[in-house]
């Protein structure tokens, strides 16, 4: 970008953002002022907004908001455009204008820039006032050469004042902060309220027409909006720099929305799968959490201690088994249907016996228990 690549302007630039910029410089009557330049999102197609911050004046470049609008060159987009200069030549040549120019009824409202200016007039330890600047600013107009007011504005303010606002001679200017008026309440001297005063008097403001009469007999269907070839009025809005950004946010938004919806219908086959899975596998767990839960009831069933005449019914009822089991065996043997010889016999015969015999025993403590 030629603006920040100028070797005039760069020492005296510093980024506010990445669409607006700040460059000091000193007018011949060794006032410090401060140009705003807004550019645009295409400087092709648009022209750049300067305005001067943190003062009231009066010049025939400026406006009473503070915005320059007496450059020819700027003071339209389609003005700038066939133009063909460059933003650096459209900023030199509004600096030169206020250098040489100065403006008229100055009040400084920025704290920081009246601590600037302070310094740029007063010598530190003498109280005089500072010379040096204004006389290169006036050598440099009687010899017809271009004020550098980069240079010029180091010589005469950093190099006693190394850590005020606009620190210029710093690789990486600092961080932007809001001014302290925006924060404080100013205080104005009696002087300052009388260019204050004289200010706004000069100001014309425009009265509004009470009635439109290119409009007045139109009916409401007349007067609607419509892409119209006589009257170009959707052409005309369509035109604007602010529409054509909104209209192009508007496209962007709608494509991501677009590409993300489409990504999201690709994925659509995958989750349904996916979700299928999880469904079957929340079945899974809800049948062996209903057989983990019957197996910890009969667990808990099994482990409790069981009631004392149940123990004697099943104790008695093993007992009768056991002899029953015995007498089987005896009669068994007598009739001679085993075969077994008598060891066989009586070791088969003493074991049923010694069940039989535990079981009744058991049965006698619990019921003396």
């Amino acid at each position: 970008m030629s603006y920040l690549t100028d070797p005039t302007l760069k020492p005296s630039t510093r980024k506010i953002n990445d669409t607006t910029y700040d460059t000091v410089f000193q007018t011949r009557d060794q006032n410090a002022l401060i140009l705003r330049v807004h550019m645009a999102s295409s400087l092709a197609i648009a022209a750049p907004k300067m305005t001067l911050v943190g003062v009231r004046a009066v010049h025939p470049w400026i406006d009473s908001k503070m915005r320059v609008v007496g450059y020819p060159r700027i003071q339209s987009d389609k003005a700038f455009v066939s133009s063909g200069i460059l933003l650096a030549q459209a900023v030199n040549d509004v600096v030169k204008q206020l250098q040489l120019n100065p403006p008229s009824q100055l009040v400084i409202v920025d704290a920081g820039l009246k601590t600037l200016q302070d310094s740029i007039r007063v010598v530190p330890g003498n109280g005089h006032a500072q010379s040096n600047g204004a006389g290169r600013v006036n050598q440099q107009v009687n010899g017809n050469q271009p004020p550098s007011y980069g240079s010029q504005f180091r010589e005469s303010a950093l190099q006693q004042h190394k850590k005020s606002l606009y620190q210029l001679q710093q690789d990486e200017p600092p961080e932007y902060q809001l001014p302290p008026h925006f924060r404080s309440i100013i205080k104005l001297t009696d002087q300052e309220i009388r260019q204050q005063t004289a200010t706004l008097q000069n100001l014309e403001l425009p009265t509004p027409p009470s009635t439109i009469q290119s409009h007045s007999d139109l009916d409401r269907s007349k007067m609607t909006l419509i892409d119209d070839p006589v009257t170009h009025l959707v052409p005309t809005l369509l035109t604007l720099p602010v529409v054509q950004e909104i209209s192009a946010l508007q496209h962007t938004m709608v494509e991501s929305n677009s590409n993300l919806a489409q990504h999201n219908l690709e994925k659509q086959p995958e989750l349904e799968e996916i979700h299928s899975e999880v469904k079957e596998l929340q079945g899974s767990l809800k049948e062996k959490m209903e057989e983990v839960n019957d197996l910890q009831r009969k667990m808990m069933e099994l482990c409790k201690p069981m009631e004392s005449k149940k123990i004697l019914h099943k104790l008695k009822k093993a007992k009768k088994e056991a002899f029953e089991e015995s007498e089987e065996l005896a009669m068994e043997w007598l009739e001679g249907d085993t075969g077994a010889n008598v060891n066989d016999f009586l070791d088969r015969f003493l074991e049923v016996r010694t069940v039989l015999n535990v079981r009744a025993a058991k049965m006698e403590r619990l019921e003396r228990a």
